[in-house]
C-alpha cells in the first residue's frame, strides 16, 4: 500500500486551512442511560492543494474524482466525543470528491456517529441538553492544519493542550429541548389521581377501618411502584432531578393521607376509653350525666332528635373535615411552585452559560 502524500502545507511556512460544515440527515437514539446521542451526518470538507491545479479544458471547471483516491491528500478529521462512528458503504462508500482548476477540494461523507453528551438532569424532565459535537485532527498539529467554518462560525476551544502541541479543534452545540407530552401521560397524570385518589378516604366513615386502610395501603405501593418504574430508564446521579422531587412529594401525600386516618381513629378512640376509665370510679354520676346530655343532644330545633355522637368521634369527623380543604390545597402550592420552578426560561439560560 504507497504511503499517504504528506499535507499541502508541508513545503510552505502556511497552514493549510481545512474549512468544515456538516448537513445532519437524521438525529435519533438520546439516551440519557448512557449520556450519548446517534446523528447520520454529511461531513462537509474543503481546503486547497496548489499540486491539484489543473489546466482547463473546454467548458469544464471542476472534475469529479472516481478514483485514484489514495494519492490525494485528505485530513485526519475525527470526532473527538466520538463513542463510536461508521462510514455507510451501502450500495458504494458515500463519498464525493470533487476538483477545480485552482486546487480546491471539496470533500463529502456519510457519517453515522454515537457521540457522548454529558447531562446535566436536574430540571429531567422539563430540561434542556446542550449536546457537543467536536471536530478534531488525529495527528497534524496548528502549524500545519487549522479549522475553520464553511458557513456559521462556531467557538473554538483556543485553550486546549495536548502534551504534543495545540491540535485544531472544532465544536458544534446541539440544543435540545426535552418534549414533555410523554411524561404528561405516563408519569404525571396517574401520579396526580393517585394523590387524589387518596383523598377519598377522608369521606369514608371513621367506623370503616378495613376500607380506609385498604385505600391508604394500596395508594402507598402504588406511588411507590410508579416512582421505582420512572426511574428505571435514568442513570444514577449523585444530585436530585426533578422527578424525583414529584414523586417524592407525591409519595408523603399519599402517605400522610394514610397517617391522617391513624390520627383520627385514635382521636376517635381516646376520649371513649377516657369516658369508660371514669365511668368506674363514679358509676352513679355517668349515668346522670349521660342521661342529661342524652336529652339535650338529642333535642333539635325543629323538635326532632338525632343520634347520640360522642365527642371522640366529633373531633375525628372534624379532622376529616379540615383534611378535605388543607390536603387539595396543599397540593395546588406544590404544583405550582413545581411548574414555576422547573418551567421559567432561566433554566435554560443557566444551561447554555455552562
Amino acid at each position: 500500500m504507497a504511503d499517504a502524500p504528506p499535507p499541502p502545507s508541508a513545503p510552505r511556512d502556511r497552514p493549510t486551512e481545512v474549512s468544515l460544515g456538516i448537513y445532519v440527515n437524521s438525529f435519533y437514539s438520546i439516551s440519557e442511560q448512557t449520556m450519548d446521542y446517534s446523528v447520520s451526518i454529511y461531513l462537509r470538507q474543503a481546503w486547497r492543494d496548489p499540486r491539484l491545479q489543473f489546466s482547463l479544458y473546454g467548458k469544464k471547471k471542476t472534475i469529479k474524482l472516481a478514483n485514484g483516491w489514495d494519492h490525494v491528500w485528505v485530513p485526519d478529521t475525527f470526532f473527538r466525543n466520538e463513542k463510536r462512528a461508521d462510514f455507510h458503504q451501502i450500495t458504494v462508500p458515500n463519498r464525493l470528491m470533487n476538483l477545480d482548476r485552482t486546487g480546491h477540494v471539496w470533500y463529502v461523507t456519510k457519517i453515522s456517529a454515537a457521540l457522548s453528551c454529558p447531562m446535566q438532569l436536574h430540571s429531567y424532565p422539563m430540561d434542556t441538553q446542550i449536546c457537543p459535537l467536536m471536530f478534531e485532527s488525529f495527528g497534524y498539529t496548528m502549524d500545519i492544519m487549522y479549522f475553520s467554518w464553511l458557513d456559521t462560525p462556531v467557538e473554538i476551544d483556543a485553550g486546549l493542550q495536548l502534551p504534543q502541541g495545540a491540535f485544531p479543534c472544532l465544536e458544534i452545540r446541539f440544543v435540545l429541548r426535552r418534549d414533555i407530552g410523554y411524561f404528561l401521560i405516563q408519569v404525571y397524570v396517574p401520579s396526580i389521581l393517585i394523590v387524589i385518589l387518596s383523598w377519598v378516604s377522608f369521606w369514608i366513615n371513621i367506623e370503616a377501618t378495613p376500607a380506609r386502610v385498604s385505600l391508604g395501603l394500596l395508594t402507598v405501593l402504588t406511588m411507590t411502584t410508579q416512582s421505582s418504574g420512572a426511574r428505571t430508564t435514568l442513570p444514577r446521579v449523585s444530585y436530585i432531578k426533578a422527578i424525583d422531587v414529584w414523586m417524592s412529594t407525591c409519595l408523603v401525600f399519599v402517605f400522610t393521607s394514610l397517617l391522617e386516618f391513624a390520627f383520627v381513629n385514635v382521636v376517635s378512640r381516646k376520649n371513649h376509653a377516657r369516658a369508660h376509665t371514669e365511668g368506674k370510679g363514679n358509676e352513679g354520676k355517668l349515668k346522670a350525666q349521660k342521661i342529661d346530655k342524652f336529652s339535650r343532644n338529642r333535642q333539635r330545633r325543629d323538635g326532632t332528635t338525632k343520634p347520640l355522637d360522642p365527642e371522640g368521634k366529633f373531633k375525628a369527623r372534624r379532622i376529616d373535615k379540615v383534611s378535605r380543604k388543607a390536603f387539595p390545597l396543599a397540593f395546588l402550592l406544590f404544583n405550582i411552585v413545581y411548574w414555576i420552578m422547573y418551567t421559567l426560561p432561566s433554566q435554560e439560560a443557566d444551561l447554555r452559560g455552562s
